[in-house]
């Protein structure tokens, strides 16, 4: 817990807002995890065991939306 990821859009410049979500399984249903809709998101303790996607829509010029694929399951800190 407690790593940090980071989405990153192209090309250089380009903007978006972002959901970040959680699943149980890798192909599973994604619920958006609240109030995580910057660039960077913060494991925490929820996160354990799950799989992480990011969602980016583009803004202003950019359009367009893409989902990230599912990090591998969070693994906890023993």
């Amino acid at each position: 817990m407690g790593s940090k990821l980071t989405a990153t859009v192209t090309p250089e410049g380009a903007t978006a807002t972002y959901k970040w979500k959680r699943a149980d399984l890798a192909d599973g249903q994604y619920s958006d995890i609240a109030s995580a809709t910057s660039a960077e998101y913060t494991l925490i303790a929820e996160d354990e065991g799950k799989f992480i996607k990011v969602e980016a829509t583009g803004t202003d010029k950019y359009n367009g939306t893409v989902l990230s694929q599912a990090t591998t399951a969070v693994a906890g800190t023993e």
